[in-house]
């Protein structure tokens, strides 16, 4: 061979293997281009949830694979009793993952079954109350609660309690079976699952024993401080006699001239199933009641924005934050973390509001009552609400229903009356609106209240914040619970018997069937001066939702 056809051989050699080397290389690079360059023209959120659901596809054929191999070593079916510590842990490791990538793409059922699967449970019974769970020595509890959790999300609570009850069960025989964020989750969603039936009383009672269960638990040790707080009379903290002397109904006795009564008007009864928590024949579709005298004097009322202006200087650098999401700004204050409030509303609620709750809802839907002088009634959330039309644009509320039986606003401050007697602090607009409560189905009404008047109302009655124009208005605001009350089963089955959607007063998600085309191209203020779409989710709501999908090893990690 001639020397330069040697070197001709060389230069084709050398290029073949760089062109080999290009084509190894180029194929995941290529890929890699490709994706960013599909990728570049997205919004973040939208780029970040395409990433996501790729990673959950990379996750799904890895854990079926691994789930494939696994079988083919331990067979379909395996006695737990003879897997070693490591296998069994290998095996849960990849079916969390498998199920969570499943839920992460829309395929919450399948995620289901591969879990049942894994506990050994594959058919799913027709009535919760025939699940048949694993004996307790052998209850998988990471995956029981990761079951309970998608069965929860899946808006089948039955079903999520009965495995919640289980992994309960076990876990007061052998606290330490299991991981202190599994223990405290467990707690967490076993009171929520309570929560969604109406049955507070119940809830309280779990998360007060998963308090002790995990006393590091932040969650669960403000649910039990609200306990301590508002159910338990602290000698040492005095109410000052400037928050609450000699106020209206000091003698805690109400008239049915004290109050006046909104009732419901007859055509939006059917659509009413709040009506269910009450004794139709002496509740006479009354439902929201306000005092014709102040609960609390102007004075008063002067002495707690005092209290709280004093709180925030002091405690939060004169700023207001939430206790509240919502499609509008919102600004309040839980109660019990302003010290000097708290014998204050306990002395309050004893005196003056609990006896007024006795006389306008006299008796219960199961025949009981509130108690003598409203004793039986709890709190179940109290926080001072401000609304500022000028400075932070915190001006209404959309439209919701609480998580209560029952509901209480009380006015700390004067609503303008146009003179030029109206103080500074005064405000314009405002009040209550209630849907039910309109001369059409969906016209609705405010309901307004001067320094001092308490507004009561049923819970899952759905109402708003009405726009402040002017001004600052600020709001005692209650959710109270009955001790031993569960209510949900009334409302569900008001609804069934009137033919309506029970999420017409459930929760802030609200269809208007009737909208036209029109409408929802051109969207207009609603009659409660909520755009359409409003929104409110309490922070106990988002720390529920981030316990739900709390994140699972991966096995691509």
């Amino acid at each position: 061979m001639t020397s330069t056809s040697s070197d001709q051989h060389e230069r084709i050699t050398e290029n073949k293997s760089i062109s080999a080397e290009e084509e190894a290389f180029d194929g995941d690079d290529f890929l890699a281009r490709r994706e960013e360059e599909s990728l570049a023209h997205m919004c973040p959120k939208t780029r970040e949830a395409v990433q996501k659901r790729r990673r959950y596809a990379e996750e799904i054929s890895v854990c079926k694979m691994l789930l494939r191999a696994w079988q083919v070593e331990h067979g379909m079916e395996v006695d737990p009793t003879q897997l070693s510590e490591e296998e069994l842990a290998d095996r849960r490791r990849i079916t969390l993952c498998y199920a969570a990538a499943l839920e992460g793409i829309g395929r919450r059922r399948e995620g289901i079954d591969a879990l049942r699967l894994f506990l050994g449970v594959v058919q799913e019974c027709f009535k919760d109350s025939d699940e048949q769970l694993p004996s307790e020595e052998y209850l998988d509890v990471s995956a029981a609660l990761a079951l309970a959790k998608l069965y929860f999300k899946d808006n089948r609570k039955d079903y999520a309690q009965a495995w919640c009850d289980g992994i309960l069960n076990k876990l007061r025989g052998d606290n330490g079976c299991c991981s202190v964020e599994d223990t405290s989750d467990a707690y967490h969603l076993a009171g929520w699952i309570h929560i969604h039936s109406d049955d507070h009383t119940r809830a309280y009672q779990l998360w007060t024993e998963g308090h002790f269960a995990v006393p590091d638990c932040d969650t669960l040790r403000r649910q039990y401080k609200k306990r301590s707080v508002w159910d338990s009379r602290n000698d040492e903290e005095v109410t000052n006699p400037l928050l609450l002397g000699e106020g209206a109904h000091g003698d805690g006795v109400f008239l049915d001239e004290d109050f006046d009564a909104f009732v419901v008007p007859e055509h939006n009864v059917k659509q009413t199933p709040a009506l269910a928590l009450f004794c139709r024949d002496t509740q006479k579709n009354a439902l929201v009641y306000r005092t014709r005298h102040p609960v609390l004097t102007v004075e008063e009322c002067a002495s707690v924005l005092k209290e709280v202006d004093s709180f925030h200087d002091e405690c939060r650098e004169g700023a207001w934050g939430t206790v509240r999401h919502s499609s509008v700004k919102t600004t309040d204050v839980a109660v019990e973390d302003i010290p000097a409030l708290r014998p204050w509303l306990r002395d309050l609620l004893r005196t003056r509001l609990y006896p007024l709750l006795r006389a306008a809802y006299p008796q219960l839907a199961d025949g009981s009552t509130p108690g003598d002088m409203g004793n039986r009634v709890r709190v179940h959330d109290a926080f001072i609400v401000r609304y500022d039309a000028e400075n932070d644009e915190s001006y209404s509320l959309p439209e919701h229903s609480d998580t209560s039986a029952i509901s209480f606003t009380v006015a700390l401050n004067s609503q303008s009356d146009n003179s030029n007697n109206s103080t500074s602090s005064a405000f314009e607009g405002g009040g209550t609106w209630f849907e039910a409560l309109g001369d059409s189905s969906k016209s609705g009404k405010v309901v307004e209240a001067n320094v001092g008047q308490a507004v009561a109302f049923a819970g899952p009655l759905r109402h708003a914040g009405f726009p402040v124009t002017k001004g600052v208005r600020v709001i005692l605001v209650l959710f109270l619970y009955i001790d031993q009350f569960s209510y949900g089963g009334y409302l569900q089955k008001y609804a069934k018997e009137h033919g309506e959607c029970s999420a017409c007063e459930d929760g802030d998600e609200k269809k208007d069937d009737c909208t036209t085309e029109e409408q929802l191209s051109t969207p207009k203020v609603r009659p409660s001066g909520d755009m359409p779409g409003g929104f409110v989710v309490y922070n106990q709501t988002v720390e529920l939702v981030g316990m739900l999908n709390r994140r699972v090893e991966s096995v691509l990690d």
